[in-house]
């Protein structure tokens, strides 16, 4: 396990992922769960830069548009991206305000749900943000 910190950087991700690549040219099987779809894509290009699509699975998060577009292509690297159902923070922070205005016991931890979207289901309407307004 090789950790790069990118910081969410989309050039920063496609340098040390080519930097990785170059020092490791015999590796296969390379997984990249990127902590955010814009440095998943700089991934994408390191890795095709290095004809390495076969060699390596990118699994992004956020579900950006340009993310899901890349997903939708046949043969890219890039497979799925999770999605952090963001649409639905506001209404679950309401329902929580009233129960806690109504003196309703509420738990310390309240978890919004994720989803994972894979490449096969990236030109649904339902992954994109738009059609979630």
């Amino acid at each position: 396990m090789v950790r790069m910190d990118v910081r969410g950087m989309r050039e920063k991700s496609y340098r040390l992922v080519l930097d990785f690549i170059r020092r490791h040219p015999k590796d296969r099987g390379i997984l990249i769960a990127a902590a955010t779809d814009t440095s998943a894509l700089g991934a994408v290009r390191a890795i095709r830069e290095a004809k390495w699509e076969k060699y390596a699975t990118i699994v992004g998060q956020d579900c950006i548009p340009e993310a899901l577009e890349e997903m939708s292509l046949v043969g890219s690297p890039l497979i799925a991206s999770v999605s952090h159902q963001a649409h639905t923070y506001g209404p679950r922070l309401i329902h929580l305000g009233l129960a806690i205005l109504s003196g309703q016991r509420v738990p310390p931890y309240n978890y919004v749900e994720h989803k994972l979207v894979p490449a096969a289901s990236a030109r649904e309407a339902s992954c994109r943000p738009e059609a979630v307004l």
